[in-house]
């Protein structure tokens, strides 16, 4: 006997270093491991799996190898930026591949570990990046580095 686990399809736009994108869904667990509801697409990425299942919009699916997604599109995540507790800081991200990406990283860690260099060092593979009111998933490896905006 196979257990199946009930999914449901979250919309996004995965980035590759390369120039290429996929418009599709991913599937993540209607429970969420960490919290109520359905499991969001940051603790897909988290999980220690090579390789995740990906319906592009054509219906194909397709395993996105996790270490080649540049960045993450999440259409149909709030802006959850402004939570109470969360430090807010303007960043310029400049990526391997030349491309430059402005908007707001925010965190909430310890006030003895409140820097952006404490949370991106807490983190294992991507960040949140918020531009103009849309959340992305930025991959550590593909940035380069990281500026105060001014």
């Amino acid at each position: 006997m196979q257990l199946k686990i009930e999914t449901i399809k979250k919309k996004a736009t995965v980035y590759f270093p390369e120039g290429s994108e996929m418009s599709g869904n991913f599937f993540v667990s209607a429970v969420s491991a960490f919290r109520e509801g359905g499991e969001l697409i940051t603790e897909l990425l988290a999980k220690d799996r090579n390789y995740i299942p990906f319906e592009s919009d054509s219906g194909e699916i397709a395993l996105l190898r996790k270490e080649n997604m540049m960045m993450v599109y999440i259409e149909e995540d709030s802006v959850d930026n402004f939570l109470p507790g969360y430090k807010q800081v303007a960043v310029v991200i400049h990526l391997l591949n030349g491309r430059e990406l402005s908007g707001k990283v925010s965190f909430a860690l310890p006030e003895t570990h409140a820097r952006l260099s404490d949370f991106l060092n807490s983190r294992d593979a991507f960040f949140r990046l918020e531009m103009e009111g849309k959340n992305y998933l930025v991959q550590n490896r593909f940035v380069k580095l990281i500026t105060a905006k001014g």
